[in-house]
């Protein structure tokens, strides 16, 4: 639990600046011997002993504007949790979700799947076999509609784009989007006609 209020302290920290501070946060086990590292890391009053494990903050931080927003990943993040709200009941609409979720994180694998649906990789290509698919068809798809959304910010550097994808490097990023979409990333980004052959081919 202390490390998941800690990690969602750096998390907020990153999106608010680090001039925020919280007003407290509450721990429901009781005190180490030792309470300075947690003031000194939390930069406030740290209780122990509470009804709950908590970070406490004004009412008005959540209306604070984020110094790190990106509307292109905000859309992203809108359309995934949209996903989740609606869970698919099917297998190969779990593998989906589970795509999108492993991606970003550089660990999106046959096997990694199968690890969170509770079965091996073969149940997992068999039971999308059923359904006329695969799994790199599914991995295929998803990074297909994640592109569109991360590349509409031309700020973003391909390095990025690339990672955020799961690929190794910027250039299997650009050798996988001109095989599927015949373009560059460059001539979708400049070019109208591009945009919307793309926008179809998705």
């Amino acid at each position: 639990m202390e490390l998941l209020i800690g990690v969602a302290y750096r998390i907020l920290t990153a999106f608010l600046g680090s001039g925020w501070r919280p007003l407290d946060v509450h721990f429901a086990h009781p005190p180490p011997r030792n309470r300075e590292t947690y003031r000194r890391f939390f930069n406030c009053n740290v209780a122990f002993g509470a009804e709950f494990d908590a970070i406490i903050c004004p009412t008005i931080d959540l209306d604070r504007p984020m110094a790190a927003a990106d509307a292109s990943m905000a859309r992203y993040a809108q359309s995934y949790i949209e996903t989740i709200a609606a869970r698919s009941a099917t297998f190969d609409g779990k593998v989906r979700e589970l795509v999108a979720a492993l991606l970003p994180t550089g660990r999106c694998s046959l096997e990694r799947v199968a690890q969170h649906l509770g079965c091996d990789g073969r149940t997992v290509q068999r039971r999308l076999a059923e359904r006329s698919m695969n799994f790199s068809q599914v991995v295929d798809a998803q990074r297909a509609e994640m592109v569109v959304r991360l590349i509409e910010d031309k700020s973003r550097s391909l390095p990025a784009v690339a990672e955020l994808l799961g690929f190794s490097a910027q250039s299997a990023l650009a050798r996988w989007f001109r095989e599927r979409f015949g373009c560059s990333i460059t001539q979708w980004r400049t070019d109208p006609r591009h945009r919307l052959l793309v926008e179809k081919t998705g």
